[in-house]
């Protein structure tokens, strides 16, 4: 899901000096098939997982990606991917129960195959950030990943922008057709958890602009006195369902 890329300047932060920022949320927007659930992991548990992560793939390394794949493996009484690291299938079991009342059924059920479900190949994509470092707009490839993505942040908040992706219904009357409003930036804490399925799987893209800090509105609800906030280092772990046949290492990935 994600592929880091560097800030173009040390001034980053704000586009210029006499653009007006974007005030990020704090909360979804009304994008179909977002969630943003109002939780977020257990300190500890992700005081862990960034340990365990920072120590096995990127300590010493000059990498800031690394792909792990399992299987789900609901013969066994398992359906969380038997072949990924016990510190992530400990990680989906978690959100399992944590995202149980905050999903509808049937998303949740596609993000965590009851007990008996087909067995599907499943994909851990671990991105490491650095502070000024981003990810160009981009929908996962269609090919490749089916509906249900799981992100989760560690360690530092950053903004993440949604474009609707551009379709006939804006060749036919125009951008400022009868659209809705077509660009949300939201910012997503440390610790927090992002849903994507259905629209906001296929029809819209998601990216992360490179800068040092993001402009947020304050609050909960992200209507309050807006302030900068700076971006520290950063992982996130994203699981995706591969598509039947798909399960095969190499070719380009985004």
């Amino acid at each position: 899901m994600y592929a880091a890329n560097d800030a173009e300047g040390s001034d980053s932060e704000a586009d210029s000096l006499f653009d007006e920022p974007q005030i990020a949320m704090r909360t979804a927007p009304p994008i179909p098939g977002l969630f943003v659930p109002p939780i977020r992991l257990p300190l500890e548990l992700a005081n862990d997982i960034v340990q365990q992560c920072m120590s096995l793939y990127f300590d010493g390394r000059d990498i800031n990606q690394i792909m792990l794949f399992g299987r789900t493996a609901s013969e066994h009484g398992e359906n969380m991917g038997s072949g990924l690291p016990t510190f992530l299938t400990t990680l989906l079991h978690w959100l399992a129960e944590l995202l149980r009342d905050h999903l509808p059924g049937k998303v949740h059920e596609m993000l965590f195959p009851p007990k008996g479900a087909p067995q599907r190949a499943r994909q851990a994509i671990l991105n490491l950030y650095h502070p000024g470092e981003g990810i160009s707009p981009h929908v996962d490839l269609l090919k490749r990943f089916d509906d249900g993505i799981i992100g989760v942040s560690f360690g530092s908040g950053c903004v993440m922008s949604f474009e609707r992706v551009k379709c006939q219904e804006e060749e036919l009357f125009g951008e400022a057709g009868p659209l809705d409003r077509n660009h949300w930036d939201l910012y997503l804490e440390e610790r927090s958890v992002l849903v994507l399925s259905e629209d906001a799987r296929y029809d819209w893209t998601h990216g992360i602009d490179g800068r040092l800090q993001d402009f947020v509105g304050g609050g909960i609800d992200g209507r309050g006195e807006p302030d900068w906030i700076e971006r520290g280092t950063r992982l996130s772990i994203t699981f995706r369902w591969l598509l039947p046949g798909a399960d095969i290492v190499g070719g380009p990935d985004t």
